[in-house]
């Protein structure tokens, strides 16, 4: 009796360490909405869910975003952060290992980092695809460009439009508009006396870094300055 009792407490233990590494495992597909600030809401099928912190995402989820509102959506422990800028429209999906994030329109900051091996994580605008690894990158959709600022580690881009692909080797700040992608260089904002950084926070205290300080002027002349060499690309 003794030692069927000492089976039964072994096979018990046995159980609640499985179960234990399958939460974890689940766990880092998870996302949690972990700051609010104005009015987001989720499109979930034909719901429509305001949106309160600690609120977990489901797969298909649209994090909606109003004017002068963010969110900050957290997967496993802190291995991926976004943050959801004002007037944006975000949705998640999962294939596999994969996190696949759809930016329909606005803007994103999103950090990866601690991945397992095999996991991916890729963001897809109407124009761009961008696929990264361990990195940091900041993603504007203004008008009808695409614009991704290469803030930490590597990123590869591909024009949906002309499939044509690169991996930053260097800082810059790609745009792209249809089949054309333009590269911006830190020289070249420079000449335009425009500061160049890589702060691209709407909040003072985000967890993904600081605050951006840019000013209308100098973002319109950013803007300009990537119409410009679009409209010279061949």
């Amino acid at each position: 009796m003794k030692k069927i009792l000492q089976c039964l407490l072994v096979l018990n233990f046995a159980l609640f360490i499985s179960m234990g590494c399958d939460k974890g495992k689940s766990d880092r597909k998870k996302g949690i909405i972990t700051f609010v600030s104005g009015n987001v809401t989720i499109e979930r099928g034909d719901q429509k869910i305001k949106v309160a912190p600690l609120q977990e995402l489901q797969n298909g989820d649209v994090v909606e975003t109003e004017d002068r509102s963010t969110a900050v959506i957290t997967f496993g422990e802190n291995s991926t952060l976004v943050e959801v800028q004002s007037n944006s429209k975000f949705r998640f999906t999962e294939k596999e290992n994969e996190k696949l994030f759809i930016q329909e329109k606005g803007s994103t900051w999103l950090t990866t980092k601690k991945l397992l091996k095999g996991e991916g994580v890729s963001l897809h605008t109407p124009t761009v695809t961008a696929g990264v690894r361990g990195t940091s990158f900041y993603t504007g959709m203004v008008e009808d460009m695409t614009m991704i600022c290469h803030c930490e580690g590597h990123v590869e881009s591909e024009n949906n439009a002309s499939h044509s692909k690169k991996t930053n080797d260097s800082d810059y700040l790609a745009v792209t508009r249809g089949s054309k992608t333009i590269y911006l260089t830190p020289a070249d904002l420079r000449k335009e006396n425009v500061p160049y950084g890589h702060d691209h926070s709407e909040l003072a205290d985000s967890p993904l870094g600081h605050k951006n300080e840019m000013s209308l002027k100098d973002f319109q002349a950013v803007i300009a300055l990537a119409k410009k060499r679009l409209d010279a690309a061949p």
